[in-house]
């Protein structure tokens, strides 16, 4: 993080990250940064109305400009469009949350999710990132992707991961979820995922769709109704953004 310009994205990214407002203090120390450079940086991103100050605590926080941008760029993603009217249908034919997730990088992108009438605490929420081997719907996309193996070793290096992802294990996973067409996740005690990839026209992954459930609402009985449910509701927006 050498320019001034990745400083500056890396205090507004440390920023939306945070769970709630930061101190300037905090986000130096994340960032590996002088007080003093990040104290100019966020004057910067205030004046330009990207960040805000409280007055009373000193903490700072990104503004809904952020979200604007954000908000742009996603609604002309081809799958964004097509998508909300298809995770509609797919929540009420389960009754489960449903989620769209995308790759950035060697994690899984949150576009949109529906949450179940009776949901468990979920972590995720729109915009969010995690892992891809993380979440269902980024395993489906590990599965089909020509450097998935790559991936999945490089993320076996990240600090937080060494020594707790089974490389060997969740290779094999991948080769049953590739075979079968659709990836299972149990990550979080008591929960399980259903998901699929949605693949465009050049057979590329587009996005990855999902169905998230407690176990005891999903046992192995219920399953294949869900995964039928996934793998043609992926199908339909393959289709669909075939045609945009």
């Amino acid at each position: 993080m050498d320019s001034a310009v990745a400083k500056a994205f890396g205090v507004l990214e440390a920023l939306t990250r945070a769970k709630g407002p930061s101190r300037l203090a905090a986000v130096a120390a994340e960032l590996g940064l002088q007080k003093s450079t990040v104290h100019r940086i966020l004057g910067e991103l205030s004046a330009l109305g990207y960040v805000s100050q409280d007055d009373a605590t000193g903490l700072y926080r990104p503004t809904l400009r952020t979200w604007e941008l954000g908000t742009a760029v996603v609604a002309d993603l081809p799958i964004k469009q097509a998508a909300s009217g298809a995770l509609l249908r797919l929540h009420e034919q389960t009754g489960e949350t449903v989620s769209l997730v995308v790759r950035s990088g060697d994690d899984a992108l949150y576009l949109d999710k529906i949450i179940s009438p009776r949901p468990l605490r979920f972590t995720t929420r729109v915009g969010s990132r995690v892992p891809l081997p993380i979440t269902a719907g980024g395993k489906a996309l590990l599965a089909v992707a020509v450097d998935g193996a790559d991936v999945v070793r490089r993320l076996a290096r990240r600090p937080g991961f060494e020594g707790h992802l089974d490389v060997d294990r969740l290779l094999d996973e991948l080769d049953e979820a590739r075979e079968r067409g659709y990836a299972i996740a149990t990550g979080r005690p008591g929960l399980i995922g259903i998901a699929a990839a949605i693949i465009d026209r050049d057979e590329e992954p587009v996005a990855a769709l999902s169905v998230s459930a407690p176990i005891d609402r999903l046992p192995p009985s219920a399953r294949p109704a869900v995964v039928e449910a996934v793998l043609t509701t992926a199908a339909h927006l393959a289709e669909s953004i075939g045609r945009l």
